[in-house]
């Protein structure tokens, strides 16, 4: 966006030195990249919203494969002890 170090600094309200030690990181806070996002006016969030609820669904359909499948071997079990 051609914003210079010190004015984007400025603008997270981080030292020019700061910055550059943004630039170098392999992760940032997400705070941070909020405030990141709306210097450069971009929503690095986007990507992470789809895969959070896709997230969500596969913990859901996970969690009734668990009651599913306890509730086939209590019957297995009931039909066993019938057997026996």
């Amino acid at each position: 966006m051609g914003i210079k170090p010190t004015e984007f600094g400025r603008r997270i309200n981080k030292s020019r030195e700061t910055v550059y030690n943004i630039f170098q990181r392999k992760s940032i806070d997400t705070s941070l990249l909020e405030k990141i996002g709306q210097v450069l006016e971009f929503d690095f969030f986007q990507y992470y919203t789809p895969l959070k609820k896709e997230i969500e669904k596969l913990k859901e359909d996970n969690s009734l494969l668990r009651e599913m499948n306890a509730f086939l071997k209590k019957k297995n079990k009931g039909k066993e002890k019938k057997g026996a």
